[in-house]
C-alpha cells in the first residue's frame, strides 16, 4: 500500500518481463489472504497483463473461499477460480462452484500431508473428491515442506503423498478427463457414504466411462443403462501403485444395475480404491 498502484503496476510488468519465457505460469494473487484493499493487488495484475496475456490468473483468499466467491465477476484479470476447502468439505465445496463457477476452478488448498491427521489416504481422498466432483485439478501440501523444517523437508519430498498422488494424473489423463461431469446420484445408487468419506464419481458427457473413487473399502451400485454400452468393462485402480484389477463378472451388460467390492485393502494396506467403467463393444 506505501509504494501505491503506479509502482506496483510497474513491479506487475517486471514480473511478466522475468518470467515471460516460461510455459508453466499461473499467476496467484492473494496468497491465503483477503486484503481490504484491493487497489494494489488489481494494479499487480493490470501490470503482468500489460506484458502478457496468455497465462491465466487466479486468487488465494483465506480458507472457506473461493476465488470468484470473493473476487466476484468485475475483476478484469481473474481467469481461473479454485475452492480452498478443509479436509471436510471438499465434495460440498466442489458441487457448489461447479454450479455457479463462470470459469474452469481447482482444488487450491485443503489439508497438507503432516498437517493433524491427514495422511496420504487423506491427501488422496481430497484430490478424487475435486477432480471428479468437477475441479480441472487439484494440489497437495506437506507440512513439513511448506515450513522448510530443518532435516524434515528433504526425507518429505519423498514422502507417501508425494509419490501417490501422481497415480491420480496417470488415472485421468488415460481417459479423456476433461469431459466428465460429477455424477450427482445418476450413476452411482448405491455406496455413497457420508463427509467426509463419501464417494466420487465422474461420468463422461457422452456416457462412454465413468471412474469412482471409494476412500474406504465398500460396497457400490451403479445404473449401468446410463453409460453407454453396449456392455460396460469394469476395472479397479489401485490408487497407491497404478495396477489395474478385473472386476469379477466384467464385463456386464449396460442393461441393469451391478454391485461390486474390491473385497480388500489396496497394496498399501488403506481401503481405498478407484473404479473405472467403460463401455465396449
Amino acid at each position: 500500500l506505501a509504494n501505491g498502484p503506479t509502482k506496483l503496476r510497474g513491479y506487475g510488468r517486471y514480473l511478466a518481463t522475468r518470467f515471460r519465457a516460461y510455459d508453466n505460469i499461473i499467476w496467484v494473487h492473494g496468497g491465503d489472504y483477503k486484503p481490504p484493499d484491493r487497489t494494489g493487488m488489481r494494479a499487480i495484475a493490470e501490470g503482468i497483463r500489460e506484458v502478457d496475456t496468455k497465462w491465466l490468473h487466479t486468487f488465494h483468499g483465506s480458507r472457506g473461499t473461493s476465488a470468484l466467491g470473493v473476487m466476484g465477476s468485475s475483476e478484469a484479470w481473474l481467469s481461473l477460480n479454485n475452492i480452498y476447502t478443509t479436509a471436510t468439505n471438499v465434495t460440498s465445496w466442489a458441487a457448489t462452484e461447479y454450479a455457479r463457477s463462470t470459469m474452469p476452478f481447482f482444488l487450491i488448498e485443503a489439508i497438507y500431508e503432516n498437517e493433524g491427521t491427514i495422511d496420504e489416504a487423506g491427501l488422496r481422498r481430497q484430490a478424487y473428491q475435486a477432480t471428479l466432483g468437477g475441479a480441472t485439478g487439484q494440489l497437495m501440501g506437506n507440512s513439513f515442506i511448506w515450513q522448510f523444517l530443518k532435516n524434515r523437508w528433504q526425507p518429505a519430498m519423498a514422502s507417501p503423498g508425494s509419490t501417490t498422488l501422481p497415480y491420480v494424473r496417470r488415472l485421468l489423463e488415460a481417459k479423456a478427463w476433461w469431459t466428465m461431469v460429477p455424477d450427482a446420484g445418476v450413476l452411482l445408487k448405491g455406496g455413497q457414504g457420508a463427509a467426509p468419506e463419501e464417494t466420487a464419481v465422474g461420468r463422461a458427457g457422452d456416457r462412454s466411462f465413468a471412474i469412482a473413487y471409494a476412500p474406504s473399502v465398500r460396497t457400490l451400485t451403479f445404473d449401468l443403462t446410463q453409460l453407454a454400452g453396449p456392455r460396460v468393462r469394469a476395472r479397479w485402480f489401485d490408487p497407491t501403485n497404478g495396477v489395474y484389477r478385473e472386476a469379477s463378472g466384467s464385463p456386464f451388460a449396460a442393461t441393469g444395475s451391478v454391485t461390486l467390492n474390491p473385497g480388500g485393502n489396496n497394496s498399501r494396506g488403506f481401503g481405498d480404491w478407484a473404479l473405472v467403467l467403460e463401455s465396449v463393444p
